[in-house]
């Protein structure tokens, strides 16, 4: 079925989440998860499961599915309309959530790979895998000392020169 509710986007908007969704599936976000995302990025406020859907061409389940991933990521927060079971979801203030995540995974490679090099390997092969668990830890650490750190900075002087 043609995707005939485009026209409330733009074709810069388009583009945007277009390019933000292709930027991000290959880190493992879903392709409808990441256009949810990129859309509510654009959206001055919480928008509806019945409009994401009927804007992004989706099914309603999916634009939900996608919803409650990005919640879990805290890259989008739920919305309640009091006395109706509605839900309305606008993009979260919070952006480290699925870096976190990413640098979870991460941590877990080099913890098997620096846990069980020893009982796969030997000799160079056996150095090489407890290299690259090293590795894989320590850019984990790096990634959320960083997240961290710019959290404080962005609550002390805001996020960059342009924005303050």
């Amino acid at each position: 079925m043609p995707n005939i509710s485009n026209h409330s986007l733009n074709a810069d908007q388009r583009r945007f989440i277009d390019e933000m969704a292709a930027l991000l599936t290959p880190w493992g976000m879903q392709p409808g998860t990441a256009s949810l995302y990129a859309y509510l990025l654009i959206c001055d406020e919480p928008v509806s499961l019945d409009a994401i859907a009927a804007t992004l061409g989706m099914a309603k389940s999916s634009v939900s599915v996608a919803g409650r991933a990005l919640e879990q990521f805290g890259l989008a927060r739920r919305h309640s309309e009091p006395g109706s079971k509605r839900v309305r979801y606008g993009a979260s203030d919070s952006y480290s959530g699925f870096l976190v995540a990413q640098a979870g995974l991460l941590d877990e490679m080099g913890r098997l790979a620096q846990s069980r090099a020893p009982v796969v390997a030997e000799d160079e092969t056996m150095q090489r895998l407890r290299y690259l668990g090293a590795f894989h830890r320590k850019m984990a650490a790096a990634i959320t000392g960083r997240i961290s750190e710019l959290h404080d900075e962005f609550l002390t002087h805001g996020p960059d020169e342009d924005l303050r």
